[in-house]
This record gives structure tokens, sequence and C-alpha cells, in this order.
């Protein structure tokens, strides 16, 4: 675990005060008192998780559930809108599960006990069960909950002032009776802390999802304005937890969601979510203007792009009456905006609030402009603070929770409480970008807790993170949170059946950030997957541990961002590789750490209130969490627990890996008590993390010996560090693979490394000696089969017991085998002509231009070409163009087969489509960042030889990427894939 922070009493929050203005908020469902406890479950029917927290399985305990009938299968509802009409359905089919009898509405309440909802205006039972004065503060959106004796017989009742309350509050009463909560004496009164809690989704038009680990996009934007049930069951979820606003699309967006044909589409899902209370949002592209009113700029102070706004806003509220409005990302990492025209950020966002504010519309303007990764930190605090109060007051600035980019571990953002003249909102992010994705338990509600707790001293003790986002520190009018969805079309929703905690996490604290936790994690878990007391306590304490366990084996002490690749990729961000991340970490032979101080660092830490910023300065009194996100330290630093920064990190690491695995054994304790599905699946995913920590564990204790030298005071191992990354094979002939045998132990050993290959691979082993903290090169000789192929190896050192981490990790991508040019027709190596090539290969570069003679060359367009220098020389450049080019082959009688090697070493790669003659012969897969394929295209040169042509193109507005193009005769074997 993180070690012991005796000093951040002063770093840390005071406590929220228990009121929203006057009205007191109840505590969750899961801290009150429990009756009595499920029976242990031996053979629960199969569940897919689709239900969520909204399950509604009936109450087992006899007693329970008789008490539960008295009191509320009799559900009476006199009438009134939508809202409450979704919330009348919802209590119908809730209490029928729960109660295990059929409840229906009905409107009068007979002579037995009976639930009762609605608001005064449309209830004469609820104007006389409730007192006018017990809601008239309440607003829009909040209740009561409570046990009401008249005329000698007992009332559950569900009241609010507006119709939206009376739906919060029916999902409250069933919240109560999912976590077997007593009503006898029930007695909430509850609004929400802050008007906006809003869901981000970064869904693509296109069905893909930026940072989405459960699939595709569940919004199928092919099919509407047609609907599906799915929308419904969305919309269900989010009103269950308070939510009331969605923006349904990416913010780095195309300008086309604000025309035709999306605005049909948008209006068909937004009478969906509205029957939900839940309001559509829409990311808007700044260069819109351009984009779809063909003006030439999109400056906000030019007449003629306010004219169009002013006319796209109308246009959009005389589909969508309740549209909420727009989010925008502006000039950050290559995004338009109004800095573009020599504007301001306010400049921009006035704009967009000028057009929305006669329909009631606001602008949500992030604040993360991340341009350079060396102002990374500063960035919108510069930018954002000059500009405090020259905001409309219908924009609000959208603010990420730390001053990167969702670590596992940040400070909190600098600008919370710097802005007491601009709305703020505060964006957590749901979705597991650097914590793991769907593949790794992290629970990130507590990591939540420690931001919206953290005292910015800013306005004062008590001006909390979570007091300023609503809106107690500042006169703000809008004011919230917006959270980045885990959803896609997984059919548990989040990919993960534990991740959904964190939707639900999120949602609940935006409703009222006081509450705990341990609380939520209780009351998620009792929804989820019932209320035994084994289940209960075992997958709380899974949750509550998870982000500190995550945390410890892969970035402790703050040292963040270890993740490759920065990209726009679906595994980006998940596995270490901090040899291509040493802008963030530092790590150098002399010690690990960023120094953010103002006395020898990038100044950072004078962006606090003064007694934060002379902590954070001094790395004796900075708390240790951040102690590397603050300070570049020597690895010989001693923490307060005695143990050196290196000793710590080593130490970390391997309990962190550990308690992995114990985490599944806590689980498969569960194996009678959660249903067969579920349980087996969960069981597979922390298969699946206990591998992935020991990967972390191994990838990153190697690194930080390598760089320091310095040994685990407990432990020693042997490595050895494939380098594929580096190193191009060529197929059927003999290579010699450079393999480092590291040796972390005390003394000097004698290794013997063998290679893991594929079938048909052919290798040798390897000896040699490795002094105590060195590493020694050998050179393993390897045959690869002849035919163009991608392999991931690994080297295996063995010396006695010695223990051997792994090193699969360590390499950037597979090795590549390419056949030797002597082999080949054609053996063409794409790229700039100033990259290298290939042994024996020819350049494929732009220049390469057909003409009379030539065995190869572009046909009409040539495209672009980039040398990353990253890989071997095969894959570190490529030719690309957005356009369909025509590369033409000269080729020898009879068949042959073209070998088109596809990828990136950095970013995604889209599809490449070849067509041969005018015929789609190939279509290679979207890839991520590192990944690289090989196309196959069978070829015919006829009885003569002949000239072919492939035209190479991808999707539209999208660029397709060549590495190399190899052309071998028919009796070469086919490539292993």
């Amino acid at each position: 675990m993180s070690s012991g922070i005796p000093r951040r009493s002063i770093l840390s929050a005071a406590a929220l005060g228990s009121a929203v203005g006057s009205l007191s908020l109840s505590a969750p469902a899961s801290a009150q008192p429990v009756l009595d406890t499920e029976p242990s479950a031996a053979t629960l029917p199969a569940e897919d998780g689709y239900d969520l927290w909204l399950r509604y399985r009936q109450v087992e305990d006899t007693g329970q559930l008789k008490r539960y009938r008295a009191a509320l299968e009799s559900l009476v509802w006199q009438g009134g809108g939508p809202l409450q009409r979704s919330a009348v359905d919802e209590l119908a089919r809730g209490l029928t599960g729960l109660l295990g009898t059929r409840v229906m509405p009905r409107a009068k309440s007979g002579s037995r006990a009976a639930l009762v909802v609605g608001t005064p205006t449309s209830s004469a039972l609820i104007r006389e069960l409730v007192p006018a004065a017990d809601l008239a503060e309440l607003g829009d959106e909040g209740y009561v909950v409570r046990r009401v004796t008249w005329r000698g017989r007992n009332f559950t009742v569900v009241a609010a002032h507006a119709d939206r309350g009376v739906l919060y509050g029916a999902f409250h009463l069933l919240r109560l009776v999912q976590t077997r909560r007593p009503l006898e004496h029930v007695d909430l009164t509850e609004r929400p802390a802050a008007p906006l809690r809003v869901a981000n989704h970064w869904d693509n038009k296109d069905g893909s999802i930026e940072r989405g680990y459960a699939g595709r996009s569940f919004f199928d934007w092919e099919k509407l304005p047609q609907l599906d049930n799915r929308y419904t069951d969305y919309a269900r979820v989010m009103a269950s937890l308070g939510i009331n606003g969605a923006v349904i699309n990416n913010v780095n967006t195309p300008a086309d969601y604000l025309a035709e044909p999306f605005l049909t589409k948008l209006a068909a899902l937004a009478g969906v979510l509205r029957r939900y209370g839940v309001a559509l949002y829409v990311t808007a592209n700044f260069a819109a203007p351009i984009d779809l009113g063909g003006l030439n700029t999109a400056d906000p102070l030019d007449p003629g792009v306010r004219s169009w706004w002013t006319k796209k806003a109308e246009e959009i509220y005389g589909r969508i009456e309740d549209f909420g409005g727009f989010l925008v990302k502006a000039n950050s990492e290559g995004r338009p905006g109004p800095l573009d025209y020599g504007r301001t950020h306010a400049d921009g966002a006035n704009l967009l609030a000028g057009a929305l504010r006669p329909y009631g519309g606001i602008v949500m303007w992030r604040a993360f402009v991340h341009d350079s990764d060396e102002k990374w930190d500063r960035q919108a605090y510069l930018d954002f603070t000059p500009l405090d109060g020259k905001f409309a007051d219908n924009t609000v600035v959208q603010i990420k929770n730390g001053p990167i980019d969702f670590q596992v571990r940040e400070p909190a953002h600098p600008l919370f409480a710097s802005l007491p003249h601009t709305n703020s909102v505060i964006e957590l992010q749901v979705t597991q970008e650097y914590t793991g994705h769907a593949a790794h338990l992290c629970y990130l509600v507590p990591q939540w807790k420690e931001v919206l707790d953290f005292d910015t001293l800013k306005a004062g003790e008590g001006s909390t993170v979570a007091r300023v986002v609503t809106g107690r520190v500042h006169p703000y009018s809008h004011f919230g949170f917006a959270g980045v969805m885990n959803f896609g079309d997984a059919r548990n929703w989040t990919g993960s059946h534990l991740a959904a905690a964190n939707t639900h996490g999120y949602g609940r604290l935006s409703w009222n950030p006081d509450l705990s936790a341990q609380d939520l994690a209780t009351e998620w878990t009792r929804m989820t997957f019932g209320n035994d007391p084994d289940v209960v306590k075992t997958v709380t304490a899974l949750l509550r541990d998870s982000w500190r366990t995550y945390e410890d084996y892969t970035s402790p002490l703050g040292t963040g961002y270890l993740t490759h690749p920065p990209d726009g990729s679906v595994t980006g961000h998940l596995d270490p590789s901090p040899t291509t991340t040493t802008q963030f970490h530092k790590s150098n032979r002399e010690g690990i750490g960023y120094d953010r101080t103002a006395a020898t660092g990038n100044g950072y830490t004078k962006l606090y209130a003064p007694a934060i910023r002379d902590a954070y300065e001094s790395p004796a009194n900075c708390p240790e969490e951040l102690l590397l996100f603050l300070h570049h330290v020597p690895y010989t630093h001693v923490l307060d627990n005695g143990k050196t920064v290196i000793q710590h990190i080593y130490d970390t690491h391997f309990s962190g890996a550990a308690r992995v695995a114990d985490m599944r054994t806590d689980w498969e304790g569960l194996r009678r008590r959660v249903d067969h599905r579920r349980f087996t699946e969960v069981r597979r995913q922390f298969g699946e993390q206990n591998t992935r920590a020991a990967q972390w564990r191994d990838t990153l204790v190697a690194y930080w010996f390598e760089l320091s030298r310095i040994r685990d005071e407990r432990r020693g191992w042997l490595q050895a560090i494939v380098a594929p990354a580096d190193t191009a094979l060529l197929g059927g002939e003999r290579n010699e693979l450079p393999v480092q045998v590291v040796n972390a132990t005390g003394s000097g050993l004698r290794a013997v490394t063998t290679l893991d290959v594929p079938e048909g691979w052919r290798s040798e082993e390897a000896t040699c000696y490795v002094a105590s903290r060195e590493g020694e090169t050998v050179k393993m000789p390897v045959v690869p089969p002849p035919t163009p192929a991608l392999a991931t190896l690994h080297a295996r050192p063995r010396s006695g017991a010695v223990q051997v981490l792994d090193s699969s990790l360590r390499s950037l991508a597979r090795a590549v085998v390419v056949p030797p040019a002597a082999r080949c027709v054609h053996a063409l190596d794409a790229g700039p002509d100033s990259a290298p090539v290939l042994k024996d290969y020819t350049r494929l570069s732009p220049a390469g231009v057909w003409h009379e003679g030539a065995a190869f060359g572009w046909v009409g367009n040539s495209p672009a070409a980039t040398d990353t220098g990253l890989f071997d020389v095969v894959r570190r450049d490529y030719v690309r163009s957005g356009a369909p080019t025509v590369l033409r082959l000269k080729l020898p009688a009879g068949r042959c087969t073209a070998h088109l090697l596809t990828g990136d070493p950095n970013t995604f790669n889209r599809p490449l489509i070849v067509r041969v003659d005018g015929t789609e012969t190939a279509r290679s897969e979207q890839l991520d960042g590192r990944e690289f394929t090989w196309l196959r295209i069978p070829l015919d040169g006829g009885s003569s030889g002949r000239e072919v042509d492939l035209e190479l193109s991808t999707e539209k507005d999208k660029t397709w990427h060549l590495s190399a193009c190899v052309v071998l005769a028919e009796d070469t074997p086919r490539p292993a894939r």
C-alpha cells in the first residue's frame, strides 16, 4: 500500500457541510440498518449483467417480504405528466419483481396501507399527506420519502414539488427495498447538490468509442431514428442515479451532428431520454460554420459566424425543444477553436452561449487545453484564470479532476476555486483509460472522493473542490459534474461486471458528494449481487481496496503516465511503456520524478494557495503519494516509513501484484453465492488482471533497476529482454537476435537463455556470464520461415533457482519477418527517401512515379511519406494518403502473391483497402497503435507477364498506411498471421 502520510492534514478537505441550502441530505441506503439478510444462494439463475443495479429480484426472507408487501403492494397514483408516468412504471416493474406479486397503479387508496406517489398539483392525496411547506424548497428535482399515518392507515409516500422529483424519489424507494432497508419509520428528504449531473459519451458516428472498453457504441446512427429498447433502458439507468444530461458524441467530433440527417436522429433519441428527465447535449465542432455552412471562417467575432450559430440554434430547438446545449473541446490537441483567429476561449464560448441563451441552453467549455507536454500541467490555469469573469452566465468551464489527464494519482486541479466569477464543473473519467480499462478492477470512487474533499484554501478554509462545484464557495449559476462514461454495446454495458460500480458511484456522488466510498460500494454490491452477507463483505472490500492496489503495481508515489501509446486506439494507455514516456516521469540514472517546484522546477506549485504551495514545494512536507509528481529525487531518498524511494517502488510493485492474486482467491470464495455466469466471467477477469499485474511489476521493477543499478533488498531476479522493436528478421535465413540478460541478484551468474518461437521456426540457446547488477547482450541465432510474418518472441533465462521476471512488455511490438530481397519479385520498403532502407530492398517513396520501362511506380497522385524513427527499419516509416492511390507493379509470367504491410508505430491505423483492377481483394482491420498486419493479395502475370494496378484506399476522410510491399512467386508458402 502507499506509505502513510502524516502531513496531509493541511491539504485535506474540511468535512462537507451536511446541508445543501437548508436541506439535509440523507445517507445512502447502504449506511442504514439492515433488517435481515438473504440466505446463501446455491442455485441462482445465470445473469448477463444487463440489468446492472436495477435487478429487482424477489426478497427472499419471508418475514421481510411480508412487511414489504403490506406497505407497498397497493400503489396509488392519481395522475401526472410523462415523468411521473415513468416513475410509476418503474415502481410497478420494480415492486412486482421485489415483492413477487403483480403491482399495478390505481387512483384510490382503498382501506389498506398503500404507497402513494405524486405532487400536490397532481394528487389530492399527496396534498393531504405531505404539508406544502415540506416540498416548497425542494426545487424541481428534490423529493421526500416517508411513512405517514393518516386516518388510522399507514402510507408510504413519495412526494415532490415537480414530476422530476417524483421520478428520482421512486428510484430511491426501490433502492431502499433492494438493499433491504426497513420502511416502518422512513423519513428522508433529498435534493441534488448540483444542477448539472451529466454523462459524457466519447462515441463516434462510425460506432467506435474513444476510450471505450465495452464494445462499440449502443447509439446506432445507421438505424436511428428507429428506436431500440436499449435507449429506454439507458435512460432508466441514468435516471436511477439522478443523472439529468447526456452528451452523446465524442469531444473530438466532426460537425455532422449539427445537421441532417443527424438532427432527425437526435430528436428521436431526445424523445426517449426526455421521459426519464435526461436532457440531450451535443459536442459541437467549433469549425462547423466552415464545414457545414460554407463560410470561410469560424471567427467568433465575425457577424456571419454569429448569424450562422444563431440560426443553427433556432433549427436545433425547433426539433428538440429541451435541448441541453453544447460541449466544446477547442484549441486542444489540434481541435479548431477561437485561438485560431486571435480570439480567446471566452470569445468562443460566448459566441455559442449567445446563440443558446434565448432557449435556456448552456455551453460546457472544456478546460483541457493540451498543446505541449512541457506546459500540460499549467496550460489550463494560465489560459483560463486571466479570463475569469469574461464568460457568459450560461457558460460553464469543465475542469478535469487533475492537471494532466485522469492519471491514477494527480493533485486536484489548481483551477478549482481559481475562477470565482466563472461557472465550473468537475470532469471525472468513469471509463478506465489510464486505470486498467475493463481488464483491471479499479474502483475510482475513493480517488474522486480525495479530489472532492481536497481543500483548495483559495476562498478560505473549507473551500473544498466539492463545495466549489456544488456552488457553495462562489455564486455560480451553473455548476456540477461531468463523467466520461464507460458504457458500450456489451451486454453488461461496461465490459466488466465490476466496472459498473464506477458508473453507479459517479452518478451517486454527482447527486451528493458527501457520500462515502465505502457506503456506495456496499450499496452497489447489494443492488447488483444481492444481500448475502459474505458477498457484500467480499465485494465491498474488493472494490474499496482496488484503486490503491492498482496504484501500487503501476504507479506509486505519483510517477504517473507510464502507459503507451498516447493515441486514440482502443488498447492505448493500458500496457506499461516507461521508455516511451520519460518526458512525464523524468527517470534517469540519478533519480526519478518531475520537478514542478517554483525553486528549481517548472513553477507548477505556485498555482495553489500559499499553504498548499509551501507544502508541495518541499520534499519534506509534500504528501508522499504525490512526491514524484512534484519532485525529482534520488533513488535513495528516504520516505517517512524509512524505505528509500527505489525500495518502495520494488515493494509496492511486488505486493500490489500479489494482492491481485489474493483478490482472485477472495472472489473464488463466492463460488456458490453468485450466479455461475457472472461468477465465471469475473473470475476470468481476475485471471487476466493477475497476468497483467505481473507484467506491470516485471516491466517496471526491471526498468528502474536498470537505471538505478540499486538492488532490491528483499529479492533478486533474472530477466531477458528481446529487442524486436529494433530488429527486422529475414525469413529463411539465420538471424542473430539481440537479447539482453539482466542480473538483479547479489552475485555473478552463468545464465542459459532460450527463445520461445512459433512453430516452424528454429533457434539455439545461448550461454553467458552476467555480473551482479549488470546486463549482458547475447546474439541468439534464429531462423524464421521465408514468408512474411509477425511473431511475438519471448526469451527465458535460467540460472539455478533464481526468480525469472517476464520481459514481454519491454518490447514495443511483435517481430516482423520479411523475405530476403533475392527471393522476391518485388521487395519494396515504403517511406521517405531520407529514411533507412532494409538490406537489398528498394525504396518506395512518393517520388517513385510510374514511367515507361519502370518495374513499379505511382500512377496519378502520389502519397506522402513519414519516418517516425521508431521500430525497425521496415516499420518505422511508411507512405500514406487520404485519397485512393494506385501502385502499378510489373509482374512476370505466372501466378504470384503480393504481401502488403500496414500499421503505425504510434497511433491507431485505419483499414487499408486494396483493389486489384477495380475489384476489392483485401481489407485490413483497424489496428491499434504498435499493431501491424500483412495483407495477402493473389496476383496473376498471365502467360507472358503484365502490369497490374493496386488501388490503395481507406474509409472516407481517413488515411491509409503502407510500410512494405513484397511480391513472391506462387510456390512461396502462405504467410503466418
